[in-house]
């Protein structure tokens, strides 16, 4: 790459402060924090930019299937990407 470029990497909230029910996820998004800190470390005196974005709540298949129906009603207003009744 050339100096000037730049890589993106996608995170998430949960790499950060991860919940009980989602381990497996924040797991991996806590590995791909990490992964963009090293690198940008290493890749910052060619010159090249390595960032993470770390949404919030999308609105996925995963979301109720990792909480109770109660919990998804009060959520669904919070989470970005479900349409709203």
């Amino acid at each position: 790459m050339a100096p000037g470029s730049t890589i993106i990497s996608t995170a998430s909230i949960q790499g950060y402060q991860p919940s009980p029910d989602l381990l497996d996820h924040a797991t991996t998004k806590a590995g791909i924090l990490a992964l963009t800190k090293g690198l940008g470390e290493g890749l910052a005196e060619k010159g090249i930019r390595v960032n993470a974005v770390a949404p919030g709540p999308i609105w996925t298949p995963l979301i109720p299937a990792t909480m109770p129906a109660e919990k998804v009603e009060r959520s669904a207003g919070m989470c970005r990407g479900k349409p709203l009744a």
